[in-house]
């Protein structure tokens, strides 16, 4: 009774001093690089017209590649944002400047309305942005590779030198830094930054100058020390800022760049990943990596992919308007956290292998998430369009800490009131939760969130669980279907079956979990998502709404969570393990060449890694 009082006290309170609940501002604000930073990846010497580069191939006897930065009509919403990713990325690197500039015609064009184009099928739903295609002087096409979501120069470089027979003599820059190089793919990076400083000091060109203080601001970067990074990378931008590694900083110290988002990566690769040409983007070849092997490649990006304070601010999400993003990267925080506990669970007892200094770097890093996660000081109180996010995975954070760690949770209780009293105040009267818009995946997360803590003892006020419960339920179409958003009062959910097979698996979830469902409603949910995938599989790497359906590539690990672990409540044995098989499979085969995973670019490889490892983590439940 006094823990129910301590909840509606601190929930009025928190009504009282928040704003009313109609949205926010929704303006995005996206700044466009520097002049500086804008130079970057013109160092390679681009066509601009596929037409004449394919006369100049016939008299040259090079191939042309034709970098493709968006198609006609393309549904991509970060279109300049993901060029900008492949400029300073890839075509930043000198081992693949010189490649193109000397073995291949480069062009740079969107595919267009153009005969070649349509060939080439270079076109919305067709090929996913950005991507290349190498052609002969007569317009065969080589090699056709798109969706592009992760950059590593080994891996990028493999199948154009396999084309024009040339090997790789050199690891990306110069070979004074190979010892330091070798040192960073290992995962060393302070013994590779004590390395590339000692070539730095002793360096006698600006080559070998300008590579070494990229080097050593990665090491730092990937340290967790983003500040000195920066502060390193203003310096080689000061002294060298005609060098194409100056650009590259530039871009990176400015967040426009691929690196401080965490899709340039630099490590060592196995043979497989690399022997074969690609087939689907940046996608792993079957059977490189075993789960094991994900878990501990997944682990290890995340443990150094963090700032300081250990928030992860590697997303771009504003479609709720850039006063959003602190709440999106506290969102995205708490699952990596979540992530992170189970796999440090795991290496507890014995079913991972993990380095005892990553342990311990982990076990530092949890410490601070801890301590955010029980705060408001990293969130931005005043935004009602992404706080719902913050505030829901924030508790699924806490209540796993709780579970796992049970002997030193007693100092997480109040915080976990609070946040449950935090949650409560976001529901308005109509009991629909919302994000940028009443809907009833933001009504599920929420109740999702509340149930953990219920489940431990924390009071919830039924009043308000009730009110959820009925203004999710008010979504449901006849059909099991759930709408896309809160349909007014006095209209019905207008929803398609196949529309809305994403979401139901979770929807029927957060029903269940309180009593206001059953086992063959969410048997039903769960077979309609497993049965509809293929429509959010084909849009996985677009970064906003891209079918008629209104799929988009920021709902598939969203969803594929709310699918396992609803797989994970079924009662009948034989159908939840069959389903759990099929989803762990689906999993196996999804996975980044580098072992990591990603859906949507704008919410970034920390969150989609982290949703993969709590997918694993759910499905090594129902499995057994």
């Amino acid at each position: 009774m006094k823990l129910g009082s301590e909840v509606l006290l601190m929930a009025c309170a928190c009504v009282l001093l928040q704003p009313a609940f109609a949205q926010n501002s929704t303006r995005k604000i996206r700044k466009a690089p520097s002049e500086l930073a804008a130079k970057v990846g013109t160092a390679v010497p681009w066509r601009t017209d596929v037409a004449a580069a394919l006369v100049e191939s016939k008299k040259t006897g090079k191939p042309v590649f034709w970098y493709v930065p968006t198609v006609s009509r393309s549904p991509m919403d970060r279109k300049p944002e993901i060029d900008r990713y492949m400029m300073g990325g890839p075509f930043s690197w000198p081992s693949t400047i010189a490649l193109l500039k000397d073995h291949f015609v480069p062009v740079k064009q969107i595919g267009g309305r153009d005969d070649l184009s349509m060939q080439l099928q270079l076109a919305r739903g067709k090929f996913i942005e950005p991507g290349y295609v190498v052609l002969a002087g007569d317009g065969e096409a080589l090699l056709k590779v798109d969706q592009l979501t992760t950059f590593q120069p080994e891996w990028f470089e493999a199948p154009l030198r396999r084309l024009v027979a040339q090997p790789t003599e050199k690891w990306l820059c110069d070979a004074t830094f190979a010892d330091a190089w070798a040192k960073y793919r290992l995962g060393d990076y302070r013994s590779a930054l004590v390395a590339a400083h000692a070539h730095v000091e002793s360096a006698s060109i600006d080559q070998e100058f300008a590579e070494g203080v990229w080097l050593e601001g990665a090491c730092q970067f990937r340290l967790g020390a983003r500040n000195e990074a920066i502060r390193i990378w203003n310096l080689l931008i000061k002294r060298w800022p005609d060098h194409p590694f100056a650009w590259k900083a530039a871009l990176e110290v400015e967040g426009h760049g691929p690196f401080v988002h965490g899709f340039e990566v630099y490590g060592t690769l196995p043979a497989a990943a690399i022997e074969a040409d690609p087939v689907d983007g940046t996608r792993s070849a079957a059977g490189v990596y075993s789960e094991q092997e994900l878990w501990q490649r997944s682990v290890a990006f995340l443990a150094t992919s963090h700032d300081d304070d250990g928030v992860y601010r590697d997303s771009t999400y504003d479609f709720g308007g850039t006063d959003g993003l602190p709440n999106v990267h506290a969102a995205v925080t708490c699952l990596v956290g979540e992530a992170l506990l189970a796999a440090m669970s795991r290496a507890d007892k014995g079913a991972l292998t993990l380095p005892e200094s990553q342990v311990a770097r982990v076990e530092m890093l949890l410490l601070k998430m801890r301590d955010n996660a029980v705060s408001d000081d990293w969130l931005a109180l005043s935004d009602r369009d992404e706080i719902i996010w913050a505030r829901a995975y924030a508790l699924r954070f806490l209540h796993a800490w709780k579970t796992r760690r049970g002997s030193d949770a007693k100092g997480l209780e109040p915080g976990i009131r609070r946040g449950v009293a935090a949650l409560i105040a976001l529901q308005p009267e109509t009991g629909a939760w919302f994000h940028e818009y009443g809907n009833p995946f933001a009504i599920a997360t929420a109740l999702q969130a509340l149930h953990g803590a219920k489940s431990q003892g924390f009071a919830v006020p039924q009043e308000n669980i009730d009110k959820g419960l009925k203004a999710l339920a008010f979504n449901r179409a006849g059909d099991g279907a759930f709408s896309y958003r809160q349909p007014r009062p006095g209209r019905k959910p207008r929803a398609k079956l196949e529309g809305a097979a994403g979401r139901m698996p979770l929807c029927e979830l957060s029903l269940y979990l309180f009593g206001a469902s059953d086992q063959d409603r969410l048997l039903a949910a769960v077979e309609a998502g497993d049965r509809h995938h293929k429509l959010l599989a084909a849009v996985r790497k677009y970064d906003d709404h891209a079918d008629r359906l209104g799929y988009g590539g920021f709902f598939f690990w969203f969803d594929m969570l709310g699918r396992v672990e609803a797989i994970a409540e079924l009662k009948d044995a034989t159908k939840r393990k069959q389903l759990a098989a099929a989803q762990h499979q689906l999993i196996m085969e999804l996975p980044e060449f580098d072992g990591c995973f990603v859906d949507s670019h704008e919410l970034g490889r920390c969150y989609g890694t982290a949703m993969a490892l709590l997918c694993f983590d759910v499905l090594a439940r129902a499995r057994r």
